[in-house]
């Protein structure tokens, strides 16, 4: 099978990154805040390939592992802050936005070297090496890019957690972005030895009791706009408390909400016990929801994003981001 090669319109940037990576001896890793199966995938991949050539890397996520990713490799050392002082290198991954890595930010931004590696293309790209690319359907498949010019050869491992990656942000290798290039790739990482059912199995078949309770709860709250191109659910602190479930246990409901006909954009919100409602923007192709998300200083790519709304009730949180769509048109 031929091995899928980066494209020129970014070997430049794969190179500088490679040369980075080379020249340094303690590394640090770091994602969004609420990791979901790209952040952690494409982090834990890079960080066993990092390892496995002598690098120390620290991987860094404030929320820490969902239970539905333990079953990653390497999941297990992941950290929610640095143990330690200064790095020679730091890698800010799947972010969207520097501040998206919470009270990580300051540990990679404060680096001699910075590398951003996304696919999600806003307005808060940060570091001294940039490989960010929106044509992208997940940052694992620029991690697999980057081993590709680092020549560091796949595991197992590294396969398991790349896959990981690109099954969930393209779930199951069905949404809009997805490319003849990530079929390559997935077939480049199965051929590894990446084993797909085991993410089926973790990631979308093994929810708890009470995540499943959530999730009725918060479809039988869902709304929807007059134009019907909208539909929503707020899940509040007495909706979590009802249930039992944890913030951690929504994720399958934006999916919920997106897969109702007709509806071109789906809005999450989710109560925060600090203030506020976290939000989580799912929409089809032809709106750009980071647009939205940018507007409450949140982030993410076209078709899936999030940010946390200021607000003292969820119909307060939700007439804001409606406002948003209807200045956009969307209603």
């Amino acid at each position: 099978m031929t091995t899928p090669t980066p494209s020129d319109d970014h070997l430049a940037d794969f190179k500088a990154a490679a040369t980075a990576i080379q020249g340094a001896e303690r590394i640090a890793l770091a994602c969004h805040v609420n990791p979901d199966g790209d952040a952690l995938g494409s982090m834990l991949g890079l960080a066993i390939a990092l390892r496995s050539i002598g690098k120390h890397v620290d991987i860094l996520s404030a929320d820490g592992v969902p239970e539905t990713m333990k079953f990653l490799p390497g999941s297990a050392s992941v950290l929610r802050t640095s143990p330690i002082a200064t790095y020679d290198l730091g890698i800010g991954m799947d972010a969207g936005d520097a501040k998206r890595m919470g009270p990580n930010t300051d540990t990679i931004l404060g680096c001699p070297i910075v590398i951003d590696i996304d696919h999600h293309v806003t307005s808060g790209v940060f570091g001294n090496i940039r490989i960010v690319d929106g044509h992208r359907a997940s940052t694992c498949e620029l991690v697999y890019d980057l081993l590709v010019v680092l020549g560091i050869p796949l595991n197992p491992e590294i396969a398991q957690c790349l896959m990981c990656g690109i099954y969930t942000d393209t779930g199951g290798f069905r949404y809009p972005a997805t490319t003849a290039g990530t079929f390559q790739i997935g077939a480049a990482l199965r051929a590894a030895g990446a084993n797909a059912d085991a993410i089926v199995a973790n990631v979308f078949e093994n929810r708890t009791e009470t995540a499943q309770r959530l999730l009725g709860r918060a479809l039988v709250q869902m709304g929807r706009s007059d134009g019907g191109a909208i539909v929503w659910s707020v899940i509040t602190l007495s909706d979590f408390a009802a249930t039992g479930a944890l913030d951690s246990e929504t994720d399958g409901v934006s999916h919920a909400l997106r897969s109702v006909r007709g509806a071109k954009v789906a809005i999450l919100m989710r109560e925060q016990a600090s203030g506020g409602f976290r939000t989580s923007l799912r929409c089809s192709e032809g709106i750009d929801v980071s647009k939205v998300a940018a507007k409450f200083g949140g982030g993410g790519h076209r078709l899936a994003s999030g940010c946390t709304v200021p607000a003292a009730t969820g119909d307060e949180a939700l007439r804001q981001v409606l406002d948003v769509l209807a200045e956009a048109g969307v209603h």
